[in-house]
């Protein structure tokens, strides 16, 4: 991994405190056909719930859980394969 990973991470962070705008992070994504392809379609699926997370707390939680595992596998050395299994339609297996 390198410094683009935690950057992303790092920004990711801030979608969860509330700091940073997640369209704006997807708007400056960088572009390739990695791992990093499948978070940013996975992405798209926590901007697009807004409404669904704030009506519904276990979902926020699931949703927010997921981004946090997304999180720690961008600033790991880890398997970059386990990126695309963050989804946020629900709990995956990624630990």
């Amino acid at each position: 991994m390198d410094n683009v990973h935690h950057d992303i991470a790092e920004q990711l962070e801030g979608v969860l405190s509330g700091t940073v705008d997640l369209q704006a992070v997807l708007d400056n994504w960088p572009r390739g056909d990695g791992p990093l392809s499948h978070c940013y379609a996975n992405l798209h699926h926590f901007l697009f719930d807004a409404h669904t997370r704030a009506k519904h707390p276990e979902y926020r939680a699931m949703q927010e859980s997921e981004m946090r595992k997304l999180i720690r596998l961008l600033r790991s050395n880890g398997d970059p394969s386990l990126l695309k299994e963050v989804h946020f339609l629900g709990a995956s297996k990624v630990t």
